[in-house]
């Protein structure tokens, strides 16, 4: 049986959870990868750039967050260290804070010849999922709006990018994700566990006191409207997994503190996971009871806690689509 595992975290920049690159939606050269240990050896920022003659220098035309890609110029050898930032559009939406999530489009180029890097959202697939504070790009996010557009130049491994040498980015703060569902709450079936919400959004399960069902099922629990799951798509998820015997958690995004990354795959899932979220909305949340067929069965992850055989109740939160 296949393990249910997380997406391993790739691609630009290193604040990075992984949607649009590793679902193929985005374009890039290899050479603007990500990692947690970038090439260059200048230290990644810790606190919003500040804008500067060389920032101010960046001109890009377009819509924020638009179809088509900007039209980014900038003089060959743009150079800054420290980094600068410049809100050349100046969002309306919310300000961003550490902890938060957000849907960035962006381009980068090589400072030196103008060479596009990578290019992300726009008329190459769906915007990044990035997380706000921390280090390198994520710090910059924590002093912009929803709305936003910025040109940054800077030291590559200072904003957080596994190549090396100065890059310009041009990037739009689209549109925030949640980190619990913001779906219509539906009926449920008492005959299924059942779900309530803790006030941070996080999933308490009730068991009922009957058999578990003897095939996987699946009953959404608040009902989305964003775009549909399919077969091998990304997704950023909450979830949490208890026991159907005795409800005993698991395994939890919540209890680790963040949402996580699935390629909703039976090559990296077990086949109920996928069977229940295939299909399924952004914006939901879902129940799933996975039978021991569809589960581990006879041989779950060693350390996992889950009894041989057994029936497992997972509660999925579908945040965001890759």
């Amino acid at each position: 049986m296949k393990r249910l595992r997380l997406l391993p975290i790739a691609l630009v920049p290193a604040v990075i959870l992984g949607l649009a690159a590793c679902s193929g939606s985005g374009s890039s050269d290899a050479s603007a990868s990500a990692s947690s240990t970038p090439k260059a050896t200048a230290a990644p920022i810790t606190s919003c750039p500040k804008p500067g003659g060389a920032s101010d220098s960046i001109d890009a035309t377009g819509d924020v967050g638009g179809s088509r890609a900007p039209k980014v110029t900038f003089d060959d050898g743009l150079t800054a260290d420290p980094p600068q930032a410049t809100r050349t559009v100046k969002g309306t939406g919310a300000a961003l804070a550490e902890g938060d999530f957000v849907q960035v489009a962006y381009s980068a180029y090589d400072a030196k010849d103008a060479k596009n890097l990578v290019t992300v959202g726009f008329d190459q697939g769906n915007p990044q999922v990035l997380s706000v504070g921390g280090t390198g790009f994520g710090a910059l996010l924590a002093c912009a709006h929803v709305g936003d557009r910025v040109a940054v130049v800077g030291q590559a491994a200072a904003l957080g990018f596994n190549t090396s040498g100065s890059i310009v980015v041009v990037a739009d703060v689209v549109e925030q994700t949640p980190t619990k569902s913001t779906g219509t709450p539906q009926d449920q079936d008492p005959a299924l566990p059942t779900v309530e919400d803790k006030a941070d959004g996080e999933p308490e399960i009730t068991i009922p006191d009957t058999d578990a069902p003897t095939k996987t099922t699946a009953e959404v629990i608040k009902q989305g409207d964003g775009d549909v799951i399919e077969d091998g798509d990304t997704a950023l998820v909450q979830y949490k997994g208890v026991a159907y015997k005795g409800g005993k958690e698991f395994d939890s995004s919540w209890s680790k503190g963040s949402p996580t990354t699935f390629t909703i795959s039976n090559s990296g899932l077990i086949p109920g996971f996928v069977k229940g979220l295939v299909g399924q909305k952004i914006g939901s949340q879902v129940l799933i009871v996975v039978t021991p067929e569809d589960g581990y069965g006879a041989n779950p992850p060693e350390g996992s806690g889950i009894p041989a055989n057994a029936t497992l109740v997972f509660v999925v939160d579908l945040l965001a689509k890759g």
